[in-house]
């Protein structure tokens, strides 16, 4: 995880951050959880070959656009790609199971990649996606605004992650409703098993 900006002034200050830049990012990280090699923290995936691709465009890797003028030059969209593209040259492509998750963000990012991922795979593969946290309710605050709405529809307008979002979506809404909820909307069209999990806190 690790949220999104939706305006320049938000995506400006994250461009210094390690949240927005890889020059800013620690060298080194600690699998833990579902990333864990240790077979007691995570009994079922701790023998797998496992990938973190780090987090830095703040669009759910889904931009790809500039804003010239704040020096804002979104390329979540690119760098998925070439990170996939990588790993399946590596020798993830002849993998018998395949797994994609993410967490809050990431998991957004999950619900967003899902069927993309899934075609990058022999058919017999087995490809599931797990989304941690990814689906973000179209609520009402308590000031009375829909704020998830205004947070995905900046994302979508200045990143241009329209051109990112599932063809399965974006073919049958118009573009304000795509922008609303982009993950809320496109899970009803995956056609690739996810498993959502969330907290009941709502």
């Amino acid at each position: 995880g690790g949220g999104w900006c939706n305006d320049v002034k938000s995506c400006v200050f994250r461009k210094g951050s390690r949240r927005g830049s890889s020059n800013h990012m620690e060298r080194q990280l600690q699998f833990t959880g579902i990333m864990s090699n240790r077979p007691e923290e995570n009994p079922d995936f701790y023998n797998w070959n496992r990938v973190k691709v780090r987090y830095c465009d703040g669009g759910s890797f889904t931009g790809d656009g500039a804003d010239a003028a704040s020096g804002l030059y979104f390329r979540g969209q690119r760098i998925w790609q070439a990170a996939i593209d990588d790993l399946m040259a590596q020798g993830m492509r002849s993998a018998s199971q395949a797994l994609l998750s993410g967490c809050s963000a990431g998991g957004a990012s999950a619900i967003l990649h899902c069927d993309e991922f899934r075609g990058m795979f022999p058919s017999n593969t087995r490809v599931k996606c797990l989304a941690d946290a990814g689906m973000f309710l179209d609520s009402v605050d308590i000031a009375g605004r829909r704020e998830m709405r205004d947070v995905f529809n900046g994302i979508v307008r200045l990143q241009a992650s329209g051109r990112s979002l599932p063809r399965s979506c974006t073919s049958r809404m118009d573009k304000t409703s795509v922008r609303r909820q982009p993950s809320r909307n496109i899970y009803q069209d995956t056609t690739c098993d996810i498993f959502y999990v969330c907290k009941r806190f709502f």
